[in-house]
Parts: C-alpha cells; structure tokens; sequence
C-alpha cells in the first residue's frame, strides 16, 4: 500500500487444492479482513490469477504498478531472474521456433501428488518399507504435499525427447535442478542411461544440454537457438509454455501434441474454450466468429506431417509443410483476429478480421504455396 500498486497473486489450487488452495484461503482471509477497505479507500485493486497465467501476464502484458505474490519459492525464483534479465536487455524480437515438451506421465508430479490441510497437530513421517526416510512437526490446516514420478516413464519421456529431436534436427535443453533436488536427480540419471542405450544401439543423440530450470526459461525466452526443444517437468512446462505463447502474441498461436508411450497421438489447440467468444458466435447464430483458428490449423499440419512420415508419404509432407506455410504467410502480411491486434511488427499494416476471413487468407496463401 506504501508504494500504491495493486497486488496479484498467483497459485495452482486448482490442481494442488490440498497446499496451493490452502495457501490461497490463508491470504485471501488475511486480505479481506485487514486490507480490502484500506486497498478500496487508496484506490487499490487485489487480484487472483492461476500461475501460469500470471507468469505470462508478468512478462508480456505487466500493468503499469503491481506487486506481485508468488508464494511457490522455486517458481518466484524464475520469474524473479527471467524479469531481471529481461529488465537488463529486453525483450529480443524472436524469429525462431520454440517447442517444449511437458513430462505429465507418471505420476504427474505436483498435478497427481498427495495434497492435503493437515486435521490435527502431531508429526508427519514418511516410512519406506518400515524405515523412516523423514519426519517433521506439523500443525492444524498447514498444507502438505507429498508428490512422485515413475522412473520408466521418465525414460521413456526422454526417450521421446530424443526421437521429436532427432527427427527435427533440435537442440535440446533440459532444466532440473540436481543440485539440489534429488527428485531431480532421477531426470538426469534417465538422460544418461537412454544417450547410452541410443549409443548402444548405434543411433546418434541429439545435441543436449541440462541446466537450471531459470536458465532453460531465460534461454528459452530471450536467446533460443534457430530450432531448440526445451523438455521440462509439469508444472515449469505448464508456466513456461504459457509465458512462450503470451510473447507469441497470444496462445491461440500455439499447438499442442501429447504422445503415449505406444505412439499414438492427440494433436490439439492448447488454449481454453474460450466462451466469452463462443457465445457471441451461438448468440449471432454464426455470423460472429472471432476465435483465432492458427492453433488447430496448426494441430492439423502437425498430425498431417506426423502422418505422412509414417507412411513415408511425400505429398502429405510437401502439404503439411505448405498449410504452416500458408498460416505463417498470412499473419506475415498483416491478416489477423483480433487477439493480435497490436502485436505483430507492424501494427500500422494489421488488418483485423474475423475467423472467417482468417481462414479464406490462409486458403489463398495456401494456394500460392502449391502453385510454387
């Protein structure tokens, strides 16, 4: 309140409900009853927002005085070093492509651990096969959070890591922080077993490197190579690929693919349904379609390219190829939805149009491509 800026904080209680929701109500309660009139009476306004939302608003779109609450240490540390550097050098104009890979098998991490407010005083142990690996005190209502992973599904992430690399001549930068983590540590071990076994079998990894989680985001932000892939764990991925989408202008831009460990494929949009615009488009009965489509045409090219390397189908691939083409050509020339406007680099030259417009220019460039 001393400084005048309106606070924003940023948790996962929607996945971690039993220590982030707890977090949240503890602060929340605290705000409602000590500060909401004092904020009211200063003008101040306190906001609540997921983390990997605020992240991405934090760097791409910061209002102009805000304090910003990120109670998860390891995340705020991120977030504090990505704003430094980008306070120190800014925001580079990006060219090139960014692909991450989220490891959410297994156990899932945070997003499939034991959570929980505490029902009592007493001391919370964790015994492994009768043998008591830690204990500490604990008090009614703190939160708790035991979480785990599944080694072969690490190695068999890593394994897709090196194969999505290989395929697409990527750089690979991993992020664990093994200094300090042991839970970390099992990562990088699998890293190394799967560039043996690769070596083994006489296949060649990818070019890779394994660094701190910040300095994969940092990376990854304001110095990524010409074709890099940055495989991270849930939760980093999670925030990370938001904070990527948000400087791309919006995550409509973005396309998203998971992979089971037998092959198969699920290509999809990875931004939200978007309701707010859905409803305007049943209101209008179709005539008002403002969605911004590029991630699912994108969905499409990459399960279309996937396809054709199967089969080892040439057409397809040479098509697959001409549809992102037709896609990057068009936001190149100006023709956006409007979830870009004032985005691109050259806002003077936008023209703003509708999903159905957006489509109809993509079809053109289309083709132009296939008459090439």
């Amino acid at each position: 309140m001393q400084e005048k800026r309106d606070t924003y904080l940023g948790l996962k209680d929607t996945v971690i409900p039993g220590y982030d929701g707890v977090m949240r109500t503890a602060i929340e309660e605290i705000y409602l009853t000590k500060y909401r009139d004092r904020f009211q009476q200063a003008g101040l306004s306190h906001h609540y927002e997921l983390i990997d939302a605020q992240a991405a608003r934090i760097v791409a779109n910061p209002p102009e005085r805000a304090l910003w609450g990120v109670p998860d240490n390891t995340t705020g540390r991120k977030l504090y070093k990505l704003v430094k550097e980008l306070k120190r050098y800014g925001i580079p104009n990006r060219k090139h492509h960014v692909s991450l890979s989220r490891m959410s098998a297994g156990g899932g991490d945070q997003y499939g651990s034991f959570n929980m407010p505490m029902e009592e005083d007493g001391i919370l142990k964790v015994i492994v096969d009768g043998e008591e690996k830690h204990a500490r005190r604990v008090k009614k209502n703190d939160p708790v959070l035991l979480m785990s992973n599944d080694l072969q599904a690490i190695t068999d992430w890593v394994s897709q890591v090196f194969r999505d690399a290989s395929h697409k001549g990527k750089e690979v930068y991993f992020g664990l922080k093994r200094e300090y983590m042991e839970y970390d540590e099992v990562f990088s071990t699998a890293i190394t077993d799967v560039r043996h076994m690769l070596a083994k079998a006489g296949t060649q990894p990818p070019s890779f490197m394994i660094m701190r989680p910040s300095s994969q985001l940092k990376k990854m932000i304001t110095d990524p190579p010409r074709n890099a892939l940055y495989p991270a764990q849930n939760l980093d991925g999670d925030i990370f690929s938001d904070i990527s989408a948000a400087l791309g202008g919006s995550l409509a831009t973005a396309s998203s693919i998971i992979e089971s460990k037998d092959g198969t494929m699920l290509y999809e949009a990875p931004h939200g349904t978007a309701h707010d615009l859905y409803l305007r488009y049943v209101q209008s009965e179709g005539r008002e379609a403002h969605f911004n489509s590029s991630a699912l045409i994108y969905a499409v090219a990459n399960a279309l390219e996937t396809l054709a390397r199967r089969e080892d189908n040439h057409a397809l691939a040479e098509y697959s190829r001409q549809l992102k083409d037709a896609l990057i050509d068009t936001v190149d020339q100006g023709i956006i939805t409007g979830d870009l406007k004032g985005k691109t680099v050259d806002p003077a030259a936008e023209t703003v149009v509708d999903m159905y417009g957006f489509l109809d220019a993509v079809e053109r460039n289309l083709d132009l491509r296939a008459g090439q």
